[in-house]
């Protein structure tokens, strides 16, 4: 079979039998791609792969990619193999003859200041507060402000966000069924007031659209708000409050897992917040708490005072 099929045929399953998730097909066939692109094209035989020509393209990618990606595509390249061999498409995986070598140092998360979350929090609610409430800008506002808020408070996933819809959020009763990695679904509550009350306008003044709509978030055409439009708003507001750094919508996610542990809430109702199927996951976050505490104890710890 020849590559190209072969990497249809993976995809094909990863869609209808495994239900994996458009974002994570999207970077199978990203790397998959970048993989066969990779291969001479008169050597575009899958049985012609060999461990050779494996471990030459991985050190095309450790020439050329941070760790972090590099992991990656390797899993992806793995999996895309052990598909062949388990279909016999393949005799063997090239990859059952190679020992990996990958720099397994963690990657600490990129968290979103105190200071910088205040600010932009402050922000964004002096920003709605000169418009009329009649006006577009107001109503614009009032939608960013509930996305940004329902990042930071729940912990979600943007791809999460874009997903939530008009019947899992259920504001009398505070809390949101997210449909997370996996199909698995989890129940988030909504435990801050202000922003209850935020989601609670938004609601009401997108009333007359969400009764249209399945999705709960919209954009400014009333269709479901995306992963790009998430990032816009929060760039945009990040700009206008004058935060230095650059901001994502997955930073909301590392910042409250962060904040609860520092806070001293159990690293395992942390876990079932962020849906990880594995506490290990959750685990790096106590990376980022200790290193927050030892940068706390050079400054305040009181041995410095003495001789």
């Amino acid at each position: 079979m020849l590559l190209n099929k072969s990497i249809e045929t993976f995809l094909h399953h990863c869609k209808l039998e495994r239900s994996l998730s458009e974002l994570t097909l999207k970077a199978y066939k990203k790397d998959l791609e970048q993989f066969k692109q990779y291969i001479p094209e008169d050597n575009r035989d899958i049985e012609q792969i060999d461990k050779f020509i494996i471990r030459n393209f991985l050190q095309v990618l450790n020439n050329s990619y941070k760790p972090r990606s590099v992991k990656r595509k390797i899993a992806t390249l793995k999996s895309f193999f052990n598909f062949l061999e388990r279909d016999d498409i393949i005799t063997t995986t090239p990859f059952r003859k190679i020992h990996l070598k990958i720099d397994r140092s963690k990657i600490l998360p990129k968290t979103i200041s105190r200071s910088s979350i205040n600010m932009l929090l402050k922000n964004i609610y002096i920003e709605r507060s000169k418009f009329d409430s009649d006006h577009r800008g107001y109503k614009e506002m009032t939608r960013d402000i509930a996305v940004i808020e329902t990042l930071f408070l729940t912990g979600i996933r943007v791809s999460e966000l874009c997903q939530i819809t008009c019947n899992s959020i259920d504001l009398k009763n505070e809390q949101i069924k997210i449909l997370g990695k996996g199909k698995k679904e989890r129940v988030v509550p909504l435990c801050a007031q202000s922003a209850l009350k935020i989601l609670k306008e938004y609601a009401n003044i997108y009333a007359e659209h969400l009764a249209v709509n399945d999705a709960f978030f919209l954009n400014r055409d009333h269709r479901p708000i995306s992963d790009q439009s998430v990032r816009r708003i929060i760039s945009k507001h990040c700009a206008i409050s004058g935060i230095p750094e650059r901001v994502t919508p997955h930073m909301f996610r590392h910042t409250i897992a962060t904040m609860l542990l520092e806070n001293g809430v159990d690293i395992r109702n942390i876990q079932t917040l962020l849906g990880h199927s594995s506490l290990s996951v959750t685990e790096i976050y106590t990376h980022v708490s200790l290193s927050s505490q030892r940068e706390i104890l050079n400054l305040k710890h009181p041995r410095k005072d003495f001789a």
